[in-house]
């Protein structure tokens, strides 16, 4: 293989990396913080939505549900992490000699 036929690969390896990343930054990651409050993250981090199981808990307790939320947006956010690390360690070990690009 020559450069150019090297640089064409690399190139096509990372235009299906960003539809990838595209992919990932579009889907929805939820999690549950002891079944009490559920955030929803975007791929990309942006909170998509947060729910409660019982409503009253706000009222009850405003101090637990700030960390409840607290929580369950870093357990989200883990989800996130863990998916992007597949995402780069996959085409990593697919690049040329298992050279990151």
């Amino acid at each position: 293989m020559n450069m150019q036929q090297m640089i064409q690969a690399m190139n096509k390896v990372q235009r299906q990396y960003e539809k990838d990343k595209k992919v990932l930054d579009d889907k929805s990651f939820e999690y549950t913080a002891n079944g009490v409050v559920t955030v929803t993250l975007k791929g990309d981090y942006s909170m998509f939505g947060i729910s409660f199981a019982d409503p009253d808990v706000l009222k009850e307790d405003p101090e637990m549900v700030s960390d409840l939320i607290k929580l369950a947006y870093d357990g989200a956010k883990a989800l996130i992490d863990k998916a992007n690390d597949e995402l780069v360690e996959k085409y990593q070990k697919n690049a040329a000699g298992g050279l990151p690009f």
